[in-house]
């Protein structure tokens, strides 16, 4: 271990060059040097090796040998999520170590004296390789849907947001999954094919892989996967955690965009869900009771999610301005909750029983809808900075390739 003074925080890497956010097991002086470089550092020293892959697989972690539990999450890491890139702070890294960093499609080992930009330098040029070598983002992003109160139109804003996004980057990245499992609509409303098997999923969750997911994809004409199971009144006490965080965790390696369908009710795994995603969207209306049980749900998810993003409120069926009846204005209904209404969402049901009935999105039958309008700024406004706009410029390069 280096002293303090060695560790002190450093400049930018020469390039200037730097990442987003990294999540770090290492000592409290590097996370200290890296906070002075990197927006947002994660301390993982605290966290098991398991919650630690949940959270962040996939993602960018910097890991430095002789941390308790060191060996343990990289050896996860190869065999979870081989799609994390990873950068290890060794001297002298022992072989089998080195074979499972070979199992990842992104890795690099620094000397113990590499300082924060030596650091950031290589975190940057990694991120760049899997960017690259995707043709498009290197981390999935995974938004969760859950209503404060019933019948809130949670199921109709995860479907619209998910071919909102299909829209925006193309066909075959976004994964529409209804953890409804017990009575979930997404399947019927899209007409689609329900065929995720919960039992086999639950009897043996870690033998779910691309290929077996790939198998429980119904795939839309519009270029969105949906992965719902077959009604079942059973289905709730039917699937464990480990099946769900299992099915997520391989969803999101397999495709860019992932939405999440949640039920209301609290579940075993709702928890670990809401916690792990990247953006947790509760859903509400504009009446005094949904408004407090949506402020009263966004509290309890914001301790779950720590120092993560805090929980989004959107305020469903709201009514077009030619059509205002009296009702608590939006920024009233802010000050009585003490909460910021990140998102409103105009109602317009007939074009949502219209869609409904023929099974298509409300988009392809009334595509200039206000509802329609306002879920496209939405996923605008929750996907990360620039990354619709570097899956626009992949596709746009490869249609002039072709």
């Amino acid at each position: 271990m280096q002293s303090s003074a060695q560790l002190q925080p450093a400049p930018p890497a020469p390039s200037g060059r730097t990442v987003p956010s990294m999540a770090v097991l290492t000592g409290p002086e590097r996370i200290e040097a890296l906070k002075a470089v990197c927006p947002d550092v994660q301390d993982l020293s605290q966290m098991a090796a398991p919650d630690v892959v949940m959270r962040h697989g996939g993602g960018l972690i910097l890991i430095e040998q002789g941390m308790p539990g060191w060996d343990q999450l990289l050896l996860l890491i190869a065999v979870e999520r081989p799609s994390t890139a990873v950068i290890v702070v060794s001297d002298q890294l022992p072989a089998h170590m080195v074979r499972a960093l070979m199992k990842l499609e992104a890795w690099d080992v620094l000397a113990v004296s590499a300082d924060a930009g030596d650091v950031m330098e290589t975190a940057a040029r990694l991120t760049d390789a899997r960017t690259e070598a995707k043709g498009g983002p290197a981390d999935s992003v995974c938004w969760a849907f859950r209503g404060a109160v019933g019948g809130a139109g949670v199921s109709t804003l995860a479907i619209e947001s998910a071919f909102a996004l299909a829209r925006l980057v193309g066909p075959g990245k976004v994964c529409l999954v209804d953890l409804n499992l017990a009575d979930g609509m997404t399947a019927s409303f899209l007409e689609a094919v329900p065929k995720l098997d919960l039992q086999a999923l639950s009897a043996a969750p870690e033998r779910l892989d691309a290929r077996l997911l790939a198998a429980w994809c119904w795939q839309h004409e519009n270029g969105v996967s949906i992965i719902a199971s077959p009604r079942n009144p059973e289905a709730d006490a039917m699937a464990s955690e480990a099946a769900i965080l299992r099915l997520l965790d391989v969803a999101c390696a397999a495709f860019p965009y992932v939405i999440l369908d949640m039920p209301r009710h609290m579940m075993p795994w709702t928890k670990s869900v809401m916690a792990a995603v990247d953006q947790a969207v509760i859903v509400s209306e504009l009446t005094v009771p949904s408004l407090h049980a949506a402020a009263d749900m966004c509290r309890d998810v914001d301790v779950l999610r720590g120092e993560c993003s805090k929980a989004r409120l959107v305020l469903n069926r709201m009514f077009q301005k030619k059509q205002f009846r009296a009702g608590f204005p939006v920024d009233q209904a802010e000050k009585a909750i003490e909460r910021k209404i990140d998102v409103t969402v105009t109602s317009d049901w007939d074009a949502a029983r219209t869609a409904v009935n023929l099974g298509k999105p409300i988009a392809n039958v009334k595509p200039k809808s206000a509802l329609v309008l306002d879920v496209d700024g939405m996923v605008r406004k929750f996907a990360p900075d620039g990354m619709i706009e570097n899956s626009q410029t992949t596709r746009s390069t490869k249609k002039a390739r072709s």
